[in-house]
């Protein structure tokens, strides 16, 4: 779907609408910005430590960022712990991707997280295309879709 200038759709985190930009640091010092990663689709997950759905994604979330290399972006959003518990958990899980911590939950709060896992696929333009409780069940076929 073209964007027109005056297309401007509604912030939030509900599927039309464009997300709400998330600036923080990953747990290994890079800058993340939503709004840079725009151009490509983006997986946005948001996790914990204590959650075993949470842990049982994490090999398709990898397999899915091999597949798709650089042309898709992943990134984790830890809500509500201690950055020590997320990198711990980030190593032990082998998570490769960026680990944005939000140890007061304020971008979970953004994004109306009510239950982890939360999966958010995002388009290039940075409208959410899908919110689920985990992934899409048809997450290539999505991702083709908006690569185009």
């Amino acid at each position: 779907m073209a964007l027109l200038a005056c297309d401007t759709p509604e912030i939030g985190p509900q599927e039309g609408r464009r997300a709400p930009d998330i600036e923080a640091t990953a747990l290994s010092g890079v800058p993340v910005d939503l709004a840079d990663l725009r151009g490509a689709p983006v997986v946005l997950v948001f996790w914990a430590s204590w959650c075993g759905p949470c842990k049982k994604e994490v090999p398709e979330i990898r397999a899915l960022r091999d597949h798709y290399g650089e042309r898709v972006h992943v990134v984790s959003v830890n809500a509500g712990e201690d950055p020590s518990v997320a990198a711990r958990a980030a190593r032990e899980w082998e998570i490769s991707w960026p680990v944005v911590p939000d140890p007061v939950a304020a971008i979970a709060r953004a994004y109306a997280v009510s239950a982890i896992p939360l999966v958010l696929v995002l388009d290039a333009n940075g409208l959410v295309r899908y919110r689920g409780n985990g992934m899409p069940s048809d997450a290539h076929r999505l991702l083709d879709g908006l690569l185009g």
